[in-house]
This record gives structure tokens, C-alpha cells and sequence, in this order.
């Protein structure tokens, strides 16, 4: 069974506080997974590949392969804490987990989700994927319509997310502020890939349309 992407800990800080993953340090690999939809970890590492320096018709750029940010949040370390705690294989797993694993992944649940919540609410319900500004500034994976109109924003999370440092989470929240409409939260188990909280997401929805 694929173990969940290990994304967490100090390098995580590490990762955050210095910008290594910022999508002008690195990639926007939310806008390149959803213009070119690979369905492979091999596929979507090799896409990030061929679009360093650009050239690309959908004109996104990587700063990098994904060993390349991999040696940044390395050599970030010298830096950061004055020594090296992690190696560079480490560094490079690290890396690969947040930009490859972890991306398919939610990108896999946020086709589930709009699937599941469409069986679930019937066809006066429509559930979009959002623009990337608003993925990747306001943190909403999915716009859910009534009749056309927007009545809710929705973020797809592993449970695992429950547990991320505290300062993660309420810049999530406080991105979500920012968002026209309320903001609602589906988890689910990485491994099953089964949705946790999915009736009370649709009770929710059913109340913001009435």
C-alpha cells in the first residue's frame, strides 16, 4: 500500500520559511497539473522537468527539477541552522513528496470529491475546480454552483492535515477569508481514500443554498 507523503517536520519549517516551494522558486505545479492532468509520479516529475526555463504553449516555467529544490532546501539548511541535520537524498525525498506524491494525490481526491458531492446533491449542484489564483492565494480547491450561482468554496484535505503546526492551518484559514463565499473542508483517509466528514459537507451545502 503506498505510504502517505511525508511533507512534515523541521524541514518542513525549513521549506516554508525559506521559500524554497514558492511557486517562483520553484514551480507552480498546481496550474501545471491542471493544464496538462499527468496520471503518473514519473509523468508528473518529468513534466516539471521539461518546463524549466518555459517554452511550454501554456507558458508555465519551472525554476528546476525536482532534484534541484531538493539541493535548495539542502543548502538552505547551512543557513537556517547553521549545520546540515538532514542529507541531501533526504533533502530530494523530501521534495519529491511534496511536488509528486502529495500533488497527485489531491488532485485525485479533488476528482473524487466533485464526483462523490455530485451523486450526493443532484444536478441543481455543479462543483468546479477554481482558477489558480484562487488555489494557490485563497487555498480553495473546488467552487460549488446552485442553479449557476456560487454558494461555497471547498478544500480537499488529508486527515493528516489536523495535525500540521498550528501557524499552517490559520494561514489556510485566513486565506480562505479572502473568498468571496464559506469555505468548507472535506477530509479523507490517505490510504482508503475514503471521505471522513462527507455528510455533514453536504448538510452544510444543502443550508447555504436555501
Amino acid at each position: 500500500m503506498p505510504r502517505e507523503p511525508y511533507t512534515g517536520g523541521p524541514l518542513n519549517k525549513l521549506n516554508g520559511d525559506m521559500g524554497i516551494s514558492a511557486p517562483g522558486n520553484s514551480v507552480p505545479v498546481n496550474a501545471l497539473v491542471k493544464e496538462h492532468n499527468p496520471k503518473s509520479a514519473a509523468e508528473l516529475e518529468q513534466l516539471i522537468a521539461d518546463h524549466v526555463g518555459g517554452g511550454c504553449e501554456c507558458g508555465i516555467v519551472s525554476q528546476g527539477k525536482v532534484e534541484d529544490f531538493g539541493r535548495n532546501l539542502y543548502e538552505a539548511q547551512q543557513e537556517y541552522w547553521g549545520e546540515y541535520r538532514f542529507t541531501l537524498d533526504d533533502c530530494i525525498q523530501w521534495e519529491y513528496d511534496l511536488f509528486v506524491l502529495q500533488m497527485l494525490k489531491g488532485r485525485l481526491m479533488e476528482d473524487k470529491c466533485k464526483q462523490v458531492l455530485s451523486e450526493r446533491l443532484g444536478s441543481e449542484y455543479t462543483f468546479e475546480d477554481t482558477s489558480n489564483y484562487i488555489d494557490e492565494e485563497l487555498r480553495v480547491d473546488l467552487e460549488v454552483l446552485h442553479f449557476g450561482e456560487p454558494i461555497a468554496g471547498i478544500q480537499v484535505k488529508p486527515t493528516s492535515f489536523e495535525g500540521v503546526r498550528r501557524n499552517v492551518q490559520v494561514y489556510n484559514r485566513a486565506a480562505n477569508e479572502k473568498y468571496d463565499e464559506q469555505v468548507l473542508y472535506v477530509k479523507y483517509q490517505y490510504d482508503s481514500e475514503e471521505f471522513t466528514n462527507l455528510d455533514k459537507v453536504v448538510n452544510e451545502v444543502r443550508k447555504l443554498s436555501e
